[in-house]
Order: C-alpha cells, then sequence, then structure tokens
C-alpha cells in the first residue's frame, strides 16, 4: 500500500495547482484560527485532530462548537468569509437539500472526508443485569403513548418485565443524549422508530410526521434521563445519578472512555464489538463525515484566503495515523474503513475533489 506521503506527492504531479503540505497565502488571511462546528459524537476526534494540527502543523488549535447536526450544516452553507466556519463534523452524510441550500449561498466546492464509522451502544455498570436489548423494547420502554387496542394511551409501563417475561424485573431506566442533538435524533431513528415500525396501529395513520412524533416522542415520567452535552464529559455523572440498573445509549466512543466500569449488551443478539461494527453486523452505526469548505483556503487553491491551515487539516485527518488501524482515532472509538476504501476516500480528498450528494 502506498504510503499518504507518496500518495500526496503522486496526487500533486496529477493537479499541480494543490500545493504541498504547508499553505501560504499572497495575502493575509481574514481570520488566524480555523473553525469547525461539529456532533457531540465527533468532539473527541476532532480535539484530538486539533492537538495534531499544533505539533505537526504549527498551527494555532482549531476552534470547536459541538452542535448538533442541522444548525452545524445550515452555518457552513451560510456563506463565504471569516464569519462563517471552515470545517464541520457530523455523524451522517449532507443531503441533497441541504447541499443545494449550499450552493444557493455560494457555496458550492466542498470536500467530503469520510473516516470511519460510530456506534451506538447500550451499556449497564458492572454487576447490573445484562440481557438482550430490542428496538422494539426500547420503544414500548420510553415512548410516551402506546398502542393499545386500536388507540393509543398513556405508557403505564414502568418494568422490563412488563414489556416481555422474559426481561429484568427491574425498573425502566435509561440514559441517553438530550433533546435536540443529533445523537438524540439517530438514537430515535434506530432504537424507536426501528421499534414501531411494522406495528398495525402505526400502519392505519397515513401522516408520516404524524407517524415519526408519535413514535418518537419520550415519555416525561422520569423514565429517560438525558446526557447534556459535551457528551465524554458528563456521561458518567449523568450515570451516577441514574437509577440502579440504567441501561446508557451511548456512542461507542463514550462506551471505549469508560469500558472499565460498563458492561455492553447485545441488541438484536448481536454484542457490539469492533469487529460486528466494521462488518455491518451491528446496525446501530453512523458514519463519521467532515467537511471542508475549499472557498476558505488559498488563492492558489481556489479558494479566497479567509484562514490558513485547511489542507492540513485534510492531510492529517485523511493520514493513516489518524484513521487507519491503530491511529489515534481508532483509539478513541472511531471504527475505521477498509484499507482500499481508505485510499480511495484519501486520494480524492487531497485532490479536493468537489463533494456531490
Amino acid at each position: 500500500m502506498l504510503t499518504a506521503r507518496a500518495v500526496c506527492l503522486a496526487i500533486l504531479v496529477a493537479w499541480p495547482t494543490v500545493p504541498a503540505a504547508a499553505e501560504t497565502t499572497a495575502r493575509s488571511p481574514q481570520r488566524d484560527v480555523i473553525t469547525a462546528l461539529v456532533s457531540p459524537s465527533q468532539t473527541a476526534f476532532t480535539k484530538a485532530l486539533s492537538d495534531r494540527l499544533v505539533r505537526r502543523y504549527d498551527l494555532p488549535p482549531l476552534s470547536i462548537t459541538t452542535t448538533p447536526a442541522a444548525p452545524a450544516i445550515k452555518a457552513f452553507c451560510g456563506g463565504i468569509g471569516a464569519k462563517y466556519p471552515d470545517v464541520i463534523g457530523i455523524p451522517r452524510p449532507m443531503n441533497s437539500h441541504e447541499y443545494n441550500g449550499c450552493v444557493d449561498n455560494g457555496v458550492v466546492d466542498i470536500v467530503e472526508l469520510p473516516i470511519g464509522v460510530n456506534a451506538l451502544v447500550p451499556a449497564v455498570r458492572k454487576g447490573d443485569p445484562v440481557f438482550n436489548l430490542t428496538p422494539r423494547a426500547v420503544y414500548f420502554a420510553l415512548a410516551a403513548q402506546i398502542p393499545d387496542g386500536n388507540t393509543f394511551v398513556p405508557n403505564g409501563l414502568n418494568r422490563w418485565r412488563d414489556l416481555d417475561p422474559r426481561l429484568p424485573d427491574l425498573d425502566i431506566s435509561i440514559v441517553g443524549s438530550e433533546n435536540g442533538t443529533s445523537l438524540n435524533a439517530f438514537f430515535k431513528e434506530i432504537f424507536m422508530e426501528g421499534g414501531c415500525r411494522g406495528l398495525r396501529q402505526f400502519k392505519a395513520i397515513y401522516a408520516a410526521a404524524e407517524r415519526t412524533e408519535l413514535c418518537t416522542d419520550i415519555r416525561t415520567d422520569r423514565r429517560f434521563f438525558p446526557i447534556q452535552s459535551p457528551i465524554l464529559l458528563t456521561f458518567k455523572d449523568t450515570m451516577e445519578h441514574a437509577p440502579p440498573g440504567a441501561v446508557a445509549i451511548i456512542p461507542f466512543t463514550v462506551y471505549r472512555k469508560n469500558a472499565t466500569w460498563l458492561d455492553l449488551m447485545p441488541v438484536l443478539n448481536i454484542m457490539p464489538s469492533h469487529h460486528t461494527i466494521k462488518d455491518g453486523d451491528y446496525e446501530a452505526v453512523a458514519p463519521v463525515r467532515y467537511y471542508v469548505k475549499r472557498a476558505h483556503m488559498e488563492s492558489s487553491l481556489g479558494g479566497t484566503g479567509v484562514v490558513r491551515g485547511l489542507y492540513s487539516v485534510i492531510e492529517e485527518i485523511m493520514s493513516e495515523d489518524a484513521i487507519g488501524p491503530g491511529g489515534y482515532l481508532e483509539a478513541l472509538g472511531l471504527v475505521v474503513d477498509d484499507p482500499e476504501d481508505r485510499q480511495q476516500d484519501r486520494e480524492s480528498a487531497l485532490r479536493l475533489q468537489p463533494f456531490r450528494p
């Protein structure tokens, strides 16, 4: 396999407008610090990236703001200039509607950096009951209203055994990311919507928005315990104040940081692990994406010189040191892509291939 430096040199020959690692501008940049808006699940990755940029490229630390995906994309796509962010990190690909919003505001040259996947995994304190969790069980445990015959009634289920006699005789308590975050939206999509999918009562509701709201509205009687952002810093405190037997549904990154006092639980009889997540056997996964605004690079890269160092950000994120096996992002919980995919994505990123959804 070619090294990252060999790939970069090969690309420079083919695309002579792309410089080597150091960026120099003919005029002073409009801003000294690269700004990044990132989802809660990518904050740890981005801070590690920032540390490397300081050490290896003599750049100031990134200005990192933790923001859900939708507002991050909206700010990123707002326009070109020093008041707009340079980088966003989100747990899903940007969709065509969001991309068109970028184009409408003149943000047309966007570089996508797919670096691997993260996952949501259930875990309990060591010594608490471990059982097979299903999306259907999570839906019935947390939904504000649940089916009863041909109608819906307020959720009165209080113990896991009320849902299924094979589950523990234990109060329902679930710890998860706070409402309004991209992690919470991902949790609702996988565990709530996945749980109500196929129920005949939902098939009778024709309006998609009504189905989604009814399916994902979480009860407010102290069965769900939200983790405030930034999740890496507040998770342990939330668990300490949660009832005995509380099930935390958290990013694999967060589990890895707290593995000494947590036990994982299977979902649909599949135990989450690096292997099962990477191979697609474990399904509660989200892609990890960064997007970089080419227009903020120096003029020789087709930009307007808003800030220096953006090409170095791409180099570092796509390096084997970051996203390869044994890399520092894998140590934080990233599940890395296969070698062929990494190589292809690296080459596209280094030549600033424009993103198209």
